[in-house]
């Protein structure tokens, strides 16, 4: 029997032998089945008797192409999903490095469908990382300054207690955050017709492409690294994750920005429609 798995036509998913439409792109592969049992067979071929040499490189090139599609198609878990098996430390390192300085690869094969409990701890421990040295270094900074009262042992201590307050109220307010602006991303991605692999995959993507923020363990230039860095690979994540254009993708994180300059622009001028409207309901008046 043949070893090469069931795949969309579409997009090259990996799909189970029940899926009549594909979920990672939405293409309907049950109809295509469906046609596909109604062909007539073809008549039996003669029974041939290849050489032994010749066997095996029938069957090998089906496996390899196999292979690479289903890595294609997002089937390679991610490292920090199989902590178990790397070790907690070795995960979040691996996933760090390849989503950060791999970045097209690691997207690429990353699963589209796989939860997002696990890629929502991993931006929250990389944002948490970007808190603490970004307080860290200010408080240094202030320390080195002569700007805080008590030295520098002191403006640390400062700063650590700051972390601590901080973080019991960022993590809330940018758990908010992060799902709203998945949403606002994903709507701009789905408008321009980019964004068939669901909600989940762009949140994956988003939440794996928040690892730059870690740059702010280097003073100075850290903070401008992180955000530079930051935009560029959560475009290339989304891009990869929804299978689509770099044209596609601009105009998906576009659209969201357009639309709220729009909405600014109406809403000035309706603003200054009833300014108008009042001052020549109080210029009417008797004199």
């Amino acid at each position: 029997m043949s070893s090469v798995p069931h795949l969309c036509p579409e997009c090259s998913a990996p799909l189970r032998t029940t899926d009549e439409i594909c979920p990672f792109c939405g293409h309907g592969v049950g109809i295509d089945a469906e046609a596909e049992s109604q062909v007539s067979p073809a008549p039996p071929r003669p029974a041939a008797s290849p050489s032994p040499a010749a066997a095996p490189a029938v069957d090998e090139a089906p496996l390899v192409a196999s292979r690479e599609v289903l890595e294609a198609a997002g089937a390679e878990a991610v490292p920090w999903e199989r902590w178990r098996e790397f070790g907690f430390f070795n995960a979040l390192w691996l996933t760090w490095r390849n989503s950060v300085f791999r970045p097209v690869p690691f997207f690429r094969k990353m699963p589209p469908r796989a939860g997002i409990g696990s890629a929502l701890a991993y931006t929250v421990v990389m944002t948490a990382i970007g808190f603490f040295f970004s307080l860290y270094w200010s408080g240094v900074e202030s320390a080195v300054s002569g700007a805080a009262d008590g030295g520098l042992l002191l403006s640390l201590v400062t700063s650590f207690v700051t972390l601590l307050f901080g973080l019991a109220f960022m993590i809330p307010i940018y758990l908010g955050f992060l799902f709203v602006a998945v949403a606002v991303i994903h709507v701009g991605f789905m408008v321009v017709g980019a964004g068939r692999r669901g909600y989940e995959a762009t949140f994956r993507a988003v939440a794996y492409a928040s690892g730059p923020a870690a740059f702010a363990i280097f003073p100075f230039f850290g903070p401008i690294l992180s955000t530079v860095w930051g935009m560029v690979l959560l475009f290339i994540a989304v891009r990869e994750a929804q299978r689509t254009t770099n044209g596609r993708a601009a105009l998906g994180f576009l659209a969201p920005l357009v639309a709220f300059l729009v909405f600014i622009l109406l809403l000035g001028l309706l603003f200054g429609l009833l300014v108008s409207s009042l001052d020549l309901g109080g210029s009417a008046g008797p004199a």
